[in-house]
């Protein structure tokens, strides 16, 4: 089915950064270790003073409008019943906790706590807050992987969210599609 490659186009789209090209799964052998409690509560407190949640709150629904957008321009049998039933069940279902415990374990998997707690110290006013040279270096080393790896650990969450939505309304409401046509095969 077309649109269930479509939805993985969405969920790209539904998320606050831009992608990068490497991505694994959020489970994958490198974050499989547990993390140290300590490790682990900080980089949940750097998750919540760096205004994560708010910021994903904030911008949630245009997201899920500008993705499902793009998925409705890329999908000719949908019809737009189809488009607005998938954004509200996404909407309805999606859980912002999920996309933040992807950031939680990325931070877990590329920084120390130390270096969590020198980024957590960085987010409180001061003028002269700057990261040290260490962090710096360790930032411009890690960053792509550690960006790519959380756009694929919410790009994972929403695909599976958006495919079983899409797979329940094609069930539920096959009207909401379009007969076929030989121009859909290609």
């Amino acid at each position: 089915m077309k649109w269930l490659l479509l939805l993985l186009a969405l969920t790209l789209s539904s998320n606050a950064q831009s992608p990068a090209d490497k991505t694994s799964e959020p489970g994958d052998s490198a974050t499989a270790k547990k993390a140290d409690p300590k490790t682990h509560a900080d980089a949940i407190k750097l998750v919540e003073v760096a205004g994560a949640k708010q910021a994903l709150q904030d911008n949630f629904k245009q997201m899920v409008d500008d993705g499902a957008k793009q998925m409705m321009e890329k999908c000719p049998r949908c019809t737009p019943a189809f488009g607005e039933e998938w954004k509200k069940r996404f909407l309805e279902r999606s859980n912002i906790q999920d996309y933040l415990d992807v950031y939680v374990r990325v931070y877990e998997k590329y920084l120390t706590d130390a270096e969590i707690n020198e980024i957590i110290n960085l987010q409180k006013p001061s003028k002269t807050a700057t990261p040290s040279p260490a962090l710096q270096e360790k930032l411009k080393a890690v960053m792509p992987s550690l960006l790519g790896d959380a756009m694929g650990g919410c790009a994972q969450i929403g695909a599976r969210l958006g495919s079983e939505i899409g797979s329940e309304i094609e069930r539920e409401h096959p009207e909401y599609l379009k007969p076929a046509t030989d121009k859909d095969a290609h």
